[in-house]
């Protein structure tokens, strides 16, 4: 996702280069261990907390929220920047539904790829391309010097259209019937961040500069989190339909509260902040970070009366929440330190490039995957499956994998093609 930050001496003064390193970094490793899930031998450590519902967590069940929380810092350099501009709140919030609705439609997309049947009108590879081809079109903004870019962008965009219709029409699901058997069966890890990133702007366009503001309201997530989760948020009858397509408590509750965090760390750093020091931004980072772990302890110290209080990623319970929270809190400190900070190292451009339209990074992923699953239908052995077959190979596998998705990514950067979402 796209986003506005702040300075270091020497480099673009509305950006933080800690920030964008950050997101890179962060999209680095998800790459990777979504990679390396299927490889014989990976420790418990480098996978998700098992069984699903167990009380505990792992560093890559913090991977995700982590995400979530950079979405949540961009937001007061996008939305602040735009106000300051003096931008219109109704174009504002045009922007921000329409960036939401893109989510959730790829999202949804993604999801039903999972569950295609190979029995369908059109093979998963080919439903593949036409999703994707829709995707990149619609989305992605192409210079007039690189093929393709020559075409008004009016016309790329509705080509997408078409294709992600098309794509819609012939998707035949494993157990679905009727015309159109697409559906949300859960809205995959874009659709998540759709919704957050909608209450993190909500949030933030009702606080604005009020930053106690936005700090109160994390608890108020979180509160609205453990309400749905004993059974004390009850909808009425005439709401009862939108329990079917969200869950409250998950999507604007402890989602929407990591996403809110980041909003506060951002407010903290944007310009207008009285946080103007490199030492006054760690102390107060720092010290947020400890009051989220802090509270997230104290959650888990009643897990006994709930499964809400345990740390659990697939409930997103509010511990999990928190601790991811400080968490990242404290690796931008770090970054901070390392890359804004009057001693700091110089940035890395490739990560600092990539983190700055990092949902590019995670379109490409699935692509590389159905070409290696293309080159397979033509014969060929499935390289990339034996490359997975045992620990230390599957390992190297997945880090070149990585490696070669963010930059790729940083390539088209560098070409002027990036993702308009």
């Amino acid at each position: 996702m796209s986003s506005a930050n702040s300075p270091k001496k020497g480099t673009d003064p509305l950006r933080f280069q800690s920030l964008d390193i950050l997101r890179g970094l962060i999209m680095f490793v998800m790459l990777f261990v979504n990679d390396v899930e299927g490889v014989p031998g990976v420790p418990a450590w480098m996978k998700h907390i098992h069984p699903s519902t167990a009380d505990g967590m792992t560093f890559v069940d913090m991977v995700f929220p982590a995400f979530l929380f950079m979405v949540g810092v961009a937001i007061p350099f996008a939305l602040g920047g735009r106000l300051a501009r003096g931008v219109p709140v109704t174009e504002i919030w045009r922007q921000i539904l329409l960036r939401t609705v893109s989510l959730l439609i790829i999202g949804v997309f993604m999801v039903n790829g999972e569950t295609i049947s190979p029995h369908g009108l059109v093979s998963p590879a080919l439903w593949g391309v036409l999703v994707y081809g829709g995707v990149f079109l619609l989305w992605t903004t192409v210079p007039p010097t690189v093929a393709g870019g020559r075409l008004p962008p009016v016309a790329l965009r509705w080509i997408g259209i078409v294709l992600l219709i098309t794509a819609a029409w012939v998707y035949r699901g494993n157990d679905a019937t009727g015309i159109l058997q697409m559906r949300p069966q859960w809205w995959g890890i874009l659709g998540l961040i759709g919704w957050a990133y909608l209450g993190g702007c909500a949030v933030y366009m009702l606080c604005r500069n009020n930053l106690p503001g936005v700090v109160g309201s994390i608890a108020l997530m979180y509160c609205i989190a453990i309400a749905e989760s004993v059974g004390g948020l009850r909808a009425p009858g005439w709401l009862h339909w939108l329990t079917t397509w969200i869950s409250p408590g998950t999507v604007f509750g402890s989602q929407t509260g990591i996403t809110v965090a980041g909003v506060a760390l951002g407010m903290a750093l944007a310009p207008g902040s009285s946080l103007t020091t490199p030492g006054a931004r760690v102390r107060w980072a720092f010290l947020f970070g400890l009051c989220l772990a802090a509270a997230g302890f104290l959650l888990h110290t009643a897990h006994h009366l709930s499964p809400v209080f345990i740390y659990n990623k697939n409930a997103a319970t509010p511990p999990w929440c928190l601790i991811s929270s400080a968490v990242t809190t404290w690796l931008w400190c770090g970054a901070y330190i390392l890359w804004d900070s009057p001693a700091g190292m110089p940035g890395t451009s490739v990560l600092a490039s990539i983190g700055r339209n990092v949902l590019l990074a995670y379109l490409l992923a699935p692509l590389f995957y159905l070409f290696f699953d293309l080159l397979a239908a033509t014969g060929m052995p499935h390289f990339y499956n034996l490359l997975g077959q045992t620990f230390v190979v599957g390992v190297c596998r997945s880090l070149t994998f990585a490696f070669l998705v963010l930059w790729s990514a940083y390539l088209l950067n560098r070409r002027g093609i990036h993702l308009k979402l």
